[in-house]
């Protein structure tokens, strides 16, 4: 059977369905953004075992992530990072011993990012001990307007320069993305209560230098049922580290590698 979707000339000789399985997985990931093993079954007409191994394959691979409530997300091959090789690895070192830190006292699992252009770039992860957690999104592209780390750090920018990232944003949703972002920033830390992956909440924090330049940000991020009940605490252990970290990031420069959108 030769699967629907996007072809390039006549199939070679030697078709192989499994090949061509895994490859169009890829491109419905790629344009939807997120694929579920009975969606994909039911649209190619497959049995959901087949779709499952298929999948499986691509999370081995990189270019899926199996997300907590059993979709399947962008994994790192995917993902047009337009980070430099070696991007972020002073802040790597900087913040680690931090971050194993909230995830031991917290038990929630903790992440560092980088701000480039409108998305966020997962740099790295230490998982929390609940049995139930957050698992790693190291290597991963999420929008910015929609992850915890993400909004604290374009909580920094001016209205111009948030407008040069968002042109075609309406007046009406630009004022009120200005208007959450100042919230945000009276605040010190920004709230994610399940906005990309609805099974994930998170609370963010912005890092920067003495010069009040953003050299990233750090998350708390915990599954959403029990969201509800921890964020207050998960928001008071980041804050501590992040105030700590940011003294300690004071003589810290923003990265030549680093993005500029």
């Amino acid at each position: 059977m030769h699967y629907p979707g996007p072809t390039h000339g006549t199939p070679p000789r030697e078709f192989l369905q499994s090949v061509d399985l895994a490859l169009l997985l890829v491109l419905m990931l790629r344009d939807s953004g997120t694929l579920t093993v009975t969606g994909c079954a039911e649209a190619l007409g497959l049995a959901q075992s087949t779709v499952h191994r298929s999948l499986a394959m691509l999370v081995y691979r990189g270019f899926a992530t199996r997300s907590e409530s059993r979709t399947y997300l962008p994994g790192p091959a995917l993902a047009t990072s337009s980070l430099e090789p070696g991007a972020g690895s002073e802040l790597i070192s900087a913040c680690s011993d931090h971050m194993r830190a909230i995830a031991a006292e917290t038990g929630e699992t903790c992440h560092l990012m980088m701000l480039s252009g409108v998305n966020s770039h997962f740099l790295y992860t230490v998982e929390g001990s609940h049995p139930v957690r957050v698992g790693s999104r190291r290597g991963q592209v999420m929008p910015a307007n929609q992850n915890s780390g993400g909004l604290a750090m374009l909580a920094e920018l001016s209205p111009g320069e948030l407008r040069v990232l968002y042109p075609k944003l309406a007046e009406e949703e630009f004022a009120a993305l200005r208007r959450r972002l100042h919230r945000i920033r009276s605040r010190g830390f920004a709230l994610n209560n399940g906005m990309f992956e609805h099974d994930v909440s998170a609370v963010g924090a912005r890092l920067h230098n003495d010069l009040g330049d953003t050299l990233g940000a750090m998350t708390v991020a915990v599954p959403t049922s029990r969201f509800r009940s921890v964020h207050a605490a998960c928001a008071e252990s980041l804050r501590t580290h992040v105030h700590s970290l940011n003294r300690r990031l004071e003589s810290h420069t923003v990265p030549a590698t680093a993005p500029k959108g």
